[in-house]
């Protein structure tokens, strides 16, 4: 698992090696070329907003997810937002599942008002994959059904402290995402708010 690792998702190209998983560029999945940094660790997948050719990019991840640096198959999931159907996309978030599962790699998981045909697709998919929930900020309700179904929960700068709080240890991470802030910073702001909890 990611959890020694203490930003599990981050789009800064720049971030620390070893110590942050880099979500690689969506150019990376139109075949455009990537100068992997010594010691860094990455993740790739097809985000639920991608405007490319999915298929192709789905070709790229697929290629790109052996090589030893890539940690982790994400971001990807759903995104009732985005103007792909939800259709294509749970037929490319079931694809991820099972390449994660096939590599024994995390899984790094968008979800944005889909929580239930989230929750389907993954019980329709192969078991035995670590499913992490990236940039979580729901209520502590939606974070306990997260935490039965199995699934991890990653909390970044904007988080509810309540359902930090519930999170237990060992299924929590914490992630800078887009934020540009340094990954101390949030989990300073992580910190500050479980001893608010608790006096």
């Amino acid at each position: 698992m990611l959890q020694h690792i203490a930003d599990i998702h981050t789009h800064r190209l720049e971030a620390p090696a070893g110590q942050a998983v880099i979500n690689l560029p969506d150019t990376v999945l139109s075949g455009v070329p990537f100068s992997f940094r010594a010691g860094a660790l990455y993740s790739v997948g097809i985000h639920p907003m991608y405007p490319g050719d999915w298929e192709q990019a789905f070709h790229a991840v697929e290629t790109l997810a052996h090589r030893p640096e890539i940690v982790a198959v994400g971001e990807c999931g759903l995104d009732k937002l985005s103007p792909v159907a939800l259709e294509t996309q749970q037929d490319c978030f079931s694809r991820h599942i099972a390449l994660a599962c096939q590599l024994q790699k995390p899984l790094i998981i968008h979800c944005v008002r889909a929580w239930d045909e989230l929750l389907q697709t993954l019980r329709r998919s192969p078991a035995g994959v670590t499913c992490i929930v990236h940039a979580f900020r729901g209520k502590p309700q939606l974070a306990q059904q997260l935490l039965r179904a199995g699934l991890y929960l990653s909390f970044g700068p904007r988080f509810n402290a309540d359902s930090l709080r519930l999170c237990p240890p060992d299924r929590r991470c914490a992630e800078t995402d887009d934020s540009g802030l340094p990954v101390e910073a949030v989990l300073q702001s992580h910190s500050e708010a479980l001893k608010r909890m608790q006096s």
